[in-house]
């Protein structure tokens, strides 16, 4: 038999944990919809059913309460010794957590340049949706993430708010070279499944209305789970994203994506850069710190935070 898909059997091994759908999904930052898509791609490829809804709610079937027990072992096993190897390479190296795309569409070209002026200092990127808990929080050194979640940490400021604009490919023709906001509405329009991030969440009505067009009617949405989706299909020419800008900057330099209209759609809260007290102890900790927040002073893509 082949081995199911590791992203279905980290589902499974959350839900089987907490029962519940909805808590999975929270725990791994997707939606309800994409657990439960995981979960029969899983019961598919093993041909048995794993759970059962009662009217208690979901209970693991006999198989499914064996096969969970055996590879939520593995998973254990894994991080733990995904964390001593981790912890023993880079105990001297400067650790820095942020939220994945953050990461890697922002943070890691610019912290080659920073390397670059510090070669005798080691880092360590560190791409983790969820934020460091009690047990975890001191085996890093900054946190990047966004709004109100930096309170886990001792200390912390903000960097800048970034904002949302539309994109779309070359390839879709939009109008030439001075294209109208109107002119969208003849497109799908992509969008992001923002409420398990933000409340109220930013829509494409909100945008329009930028431009006093009432996009109230419009129902031609397709919703992706996770912004790095809508920017792939949006560079394949499927139609048109809004997406934040700070995300986005080398694909608009590159051409794969236009960004046509100054009208921004500003983000409620800004990213924020925390750190514990202990942090400065170490080498080039201090040099890092001013010069994030330097850098962030200088986003162009996005609205700074004072």
């Amino acid at each position: 038999m082949k081995l199911p898909s590791m992203r279905a059997l980290q589902a499974f091994d959350a839900v089987g944990r907490l029962l519940n759908m909805t808590k999975a999904a929270h725990e791994l930052n997707v939606s309800p919809s994409a657990i439960s898509q995981q979960i029969k791609i899983l019961e598919n490829a093993i041909g048995m059913r794993l759970l059962v809804r009662k009217s208690s709610g979901l209970v693991l079937t006999e198989v499914g309460s064996a096969y969970h027990q055996a590879i939520s072992t593995i998973f254990a096993d894994l991080n733990k010794t995904s964390s001593e190897i981790v912890d023993h390479y880079r105990s001297n190296a400067l650790v820095v957590s942020s939220l994945p795309l953050l990461a890697s569409r922002w943070l890691s070209t610019n912290m080659f340049t920073w390397q670059e002026a510090h070669p005798d200092i080691s880092l360590h990127l560190v791409g983790a949706v969820t934020e460091p808990t009690a047990d975890n929080r001191k085996k890093f050194d900054f946190r990047i993430t966004y709004g109100e979640k930096a309170h886990l940490f001792d200390h912390s400021v903000p960097l800048f708010t970034d904002s949302l604009t539309p994109v779309y490919s070359p390839k879709l023709g939009i109008s030439g070279p001075d294209p109208q906001p109107g002119d969208l509405l003849k497109h799908r329009l992509l969008t992001i499944d923002w409420q398990r991030f933000l409340s109220p969440a930013p829509t494409w009505q909100d945008w329009f209305s930028l431009f006093g067009i009432d996009g109230r009617e419009i129902d031609e949405f397709f919703t992706f789970s996770l912004s790095s989706l809508a920017i792939e299909a949006a560079m394949e020419g499927r139609g048109v994203a809004l997406i934040q800008k700070a995300l986005v900057v080398e694909e608009i330099k590159a051409g794969y994506l236009i960004a046509p209209f100054d009208q921004a759609l500003a983000l409620p809260s800004p990213y924020i850069l925390a750190w514990n007290d202990a942090v400065f102890d170490k080498d080039g900790a201090s040099e890092f710190h001013r010069w994030l927040v330097g850098l962030a002073r200088q986003q162009p893509s996005a609205a700074s935070t004072d």
